[in-house]
C-alpha cells in the first residue's frame, strides 16, 4: 500500500505566523511538524512514502536525513488545493493507498486505527474525530453498520451526532477517478462515501488539525505532555542558582542565567539564552537561537526560531513567529470572557472554576514596541524593515 503525505498548504489561518511557509514546516520540539508525522509512520512500520508539495525544494533535506531509514519520493504539485495535491501522486497509486494531511498531528496509534479497519473489512476507511464543532473540518455522519453515511464539506451549522473528518484515509484507486471529475476534495468525498462502503474509524485520543494559532498551542501541549523525563545537553550552561523542575528538554549551547526558574514540561532549543530571574513555566516551546531577557515570564507559548523577548515582559498562551523582536515590558493579557466565533481559547480549570485563556499571535519578523499591552487574541503583524 502506498502512503501519500500532503505537505504543501500554507493556510490562511496561520499566514501571520508562517508568512507563506508551509504549515508542515512550523517547528515543535526542535523539529518541523512534518518530521513528527514521519516519525509516527516509522513507529508503525511504514518506511516508504510519497511526499507531495508545491514547493518540493523545501523538503529535499528530508531525503538525506531519513535516507537510511525511510524511502521518500518527493512529488511536485502543479494544480491547486488538496485536490491538486492528491492528483499529483496518481501515477504512484496502484490499488489502496493511505492518505495523510501533513498538518494533522496525532499519536502513531491513530494511524493504526484507520489501517486496522481497512485490513479487517478490506474496504476504505476514514479517521473520524468526536469534535463538538465540526464546521471547520467537514462533517461526517455514520450508519448503524459503522460505515460513513454522509460527508458534508462545509456545514454552516453544527450537526448533532456528526464527527469531524480527521485527515487520515485509506482509499482505493477509484477515488482518483471521482476526484478528477469533481472540482474539490470535499465534493469528491461527498460522492465517494455514497458509492463505497467506507468504514468509520473513530479516534478518541488527542488530535490537532493545525489551521490556526490556537491549534499550535494545543499541539504544543500534547507533544510536551508526552515528555516523561528530562534531557539536558552536556554542553548547556546552567547557572548553579537556576532552578529546574519537571520534565524539560534543553538542547546544545543553551545558556540559563542565575535565578532563572524553569518548570516543565518545556522545550528549549539549541543556542537559546534564558536571562536571570526569568520564569519559563509549563507547556512552553522555545526554538533555537532565541533570547529571553531578565525578569520575563513565559507560560504555555510556542516561540519559533530566532525570537528576542526584552526584559520584564510577560507572554502567556501566545504564538511568536520566527525572527520577531518583543521589546521590554510587553504584556499579553490572557483571560477571555467569551468564546469568539471560530477562536478556540485554552480552557483551564482551577478550584472548580473554568477560565478561557488566549494571548497574542505575533507574526514572523515583527517588532512589538516597548511597553505594549496586548489584548487576548490580538494579532500583531508589523514586518521588520
Amino acid at each position: 500500500m502506498q502512503t501519500i503525505l500532503l505537505v504543501g498548504g500554507a493556510g490562511t489561518g496561520l499566514r501571520v505566523i508562517t508568512k507563506g511557509k508551509p504549515k508542515a514546516l512550523l517547528k515543535l520540539l526542535g523539529k518541523p511538524v512534518v518530521e513528527h508525522v514521519l516519525n509516527n509512520l516509522l513507529n508503525i512500520g511504514i518506511n516508504s512514502i510519497i511526499l507531495v508539495s508545491d514547493r518540493p525544494e523545501l523538503y529535499e533535506d528530508l531525503t538525506v536525513k531519513y535516507g537510511r531509514i525511510m524511502e521518500i519520493e518527493i512529488v511536485k504539485q502543479y494544480e491547486p488545493e488538496i485536490r491538486g495535491a492528491v492528483l499529483a501522486a496518481r501515477d504512484y497509486i496502484k490499488d489502496y493507498f493511505l492518505l495523510i494531511y501533513g498538518d494533522v498531528l496525532v499519536p502513531p496509534e491513530a494511524y493504526k486505527v484507520v489501517l486496522d479497519a481497512h485490513k479487517v473489512h478490506e474496504k476504505s476507511s476514514m479517521m473520524l474525530i468526536p469534535e463538538e464543532d465540526v464546521r471547520l473540518y467537514g462533517a461526517v455522519t455514520i450508519s448503524s453498520m459503522n460505515t460513513i453515511k454522509e460527508f458534508i464539506e462545509k456545514p454552516r451549522d453544527t450537526i448533532p451526532g456528526a464527527y469531524a473528518c480527521g485527515g487520515v484515509f485509506v482509499f482505493n484507486k477509484n477515488f482518483l477517478t471521482i476526484l478528477e471529475e469533481e472540482e474539490s476534495m470535499g465534493k469528491a468525498l461527498e460522492k465517494y462515501v455514497k458509492l463505497e462502503n467506507v468504514i468509520a474509524s473513530v479516534w478518541s485520543g488527542w488530535w490537532v488539525d493545525i489551521g490556526y494559532p490556537w491549534d499550535v498551542l494545543r499541539a504544543t501541549y500534547y507533544k510536551l505532555d508526552e515528555l516523561k523525563k528530562s534531557s539536558i545537553a552536556k554542553n548547556a550552561s546552567i547557572a548553579p542558582t537556576a532552578i529546574i523542575k519537571g520534565p524539560v528538554v534543553i538542547e546544545d549551547e543553551v545558556v540559563i542565567d542565575h535565578y532563572a526558574l524553569l518548570r516543565g514540561p518545556l522545550y528549549i532549543g539549541q543556542g537559546t539564552f534564558i536571562g536571570s530571574h526569568t520564569m519559563v513555566r509549563t507547556y512552553v516551546n522555545i526554538e533555537e537561537n532565541s533570547s529571553i531577557y531578565s525578569y520575563s515570564e513565559i507560560v504555555w507559548s510556542n516561540i519559533q526560531p530566532k525570537v528576542t523577548i526584552g526584559r520584564a515582559s510577560f507572554l502567556g498562551f501566545s504564538v511568536i513567529g520566527e525572527e520577531s523582536i518583543i521589546e521590554p515590558n510587553v504584556i499579553t493579557k490572557t483571560l477571555m470572557h467569551l468564546e469568539k466565533g471560530i477562536v478556540k481559547p485554552i480552557e483551564i480549570v482551577k478550584k472548580q472554576r473554568r477560565y478561557l485563556k488566549l494571548g497574542a499571535f505575533i507574526g514572523a519578523r515583527t517588532r512589538v514596541p516597548i511597553g505594549k499591552v496586548l489584548e487576548p487574541g490580538s494579532i500583531v503583524d508589523n514586518e521588520l524593515t
